[in-house]
């Protein structure tokens, strides 16, 4: 008989119901390390790093990308909830994600990738690449309201793109990271936040974002905030600049608003300008 002649049935079930057994455990051992291998991986934080330790972290985090990619089975499902867990090491939150977007393109990824960034250091981060990943994911239409409003946290936040020599400050990266999806995401959340928001350059930033809603709650958001004296003076004067509507309606906007939202997946100056003609456009038809 050859040596390799099969087994009877009950040692072939008891080889397989072994074999089940060990990648079972495997995977739970998998999932278990993983955990611990994040918290040593990124037990730091860039921004408290010079240069050259920046350097050697580099190799490590390229290390752990490197297991992941080779491994996204076992990967894949272990980024997804650790990056649920806001209490995991900041730098983590953010460069987890990234790396969870480079294994996989699901619509569930995209938006745990945008809840844990709403809960990254912005001080680890290249601003032009928190804008960069926000703004692509509100092009793709995903609720980014959590993870644009972070911004606000930094006055200085900015970026350039050379380009179009175009300048953003905070006011119009939030614009950006907002406009291209659905107004219901941010325009209530933006009248809520403005209530609460003590910052000026934050506060600002919101009414300009409010401003180019174009609705009446919207309108009505900025004049109650003129109105209340608590609120810092240089934002009181900008939103007294800003033109709001005396109609109580909306008009035939919808063609318009589609316009501004699908302009906005550029980034340009031509984008912003086409941007400002769209809502004078829309102020014109709000205030027949």
């Amino acid at each position: 008989m050859r040596a390799w002649a099969p087994q009877p049935p009950v040692r072939l079930q008891t080889i397989w119901l072994a074999i089940s057994f060990f990648f079972m455990c495997g995977s739970g051992y998998s999932q278990t390390n993983i955990h611990k291998e994040i918290l040593e991986t990124y037990s730091f934080q860039p921004h408290q790093l010079t240069r050259d330790q920046q350097g050697q972290k580099s190799v490590v985090l390229d290390s752990f990308w490197k297991k992941a990619t080779e491994r996204k089975s076992d990967y894949i499902p272990a980024l997804r909830q650790e990056l649920t867990d806001f209490s995991n090491p900041p730098f983590f939150l953010y460069d987890g994600s990234m790396l969870l977007m480079n294994l996989s393109q699901t619509a569930e990824d995209r938006k745990v990738v945008l809840a844990a960034i709403a809960h990254s250091d912005l001080r680890d981060i290249d601003e032009k690449a928190y804008f960069n990943v926000v703004h692509d994911l509100a092009a793709q239409g995903e609720n980014t309201t959590a993870a644009a409003f972070h911004i606000l946290e930094d006055p200085k936040f900015h970026i350039f793109v050379p380009e179009h020599v175009l300048n953003l400050a905070q006011n119009y990266c939030l614009i950006y990271m907002l406009m291209p999806t659905a107004q219901s995401y941010w325009e209530q959340a933006s009248i809520d936040r403005l209530r609460t928001e003590k910052e000026p350059t934050a506060q600002q930033s919101l009414l300009l974002l409010l401003w180019y809603a174009q609705t009446e709650a919207a309108d009505k958001a900025i004049l109650s905030f003129v109105q209340d004296e608590s609120n810092a003076s240089a934002s009181r004067d900008f939103a007294r600049k800003l033109s709001v509507s005396s109609s109580t309606g909306n008009g035939d906007d919808a063609g318009l608003r589609k316009k501004r939202r699908e302009r906005m997946r550029a980034v340009s100056d031509e984008a912003l300008l086409d941007l400002d003609r769209f809502t004078r456009d829309l102020h014109k038809v709000r205030s027949r």
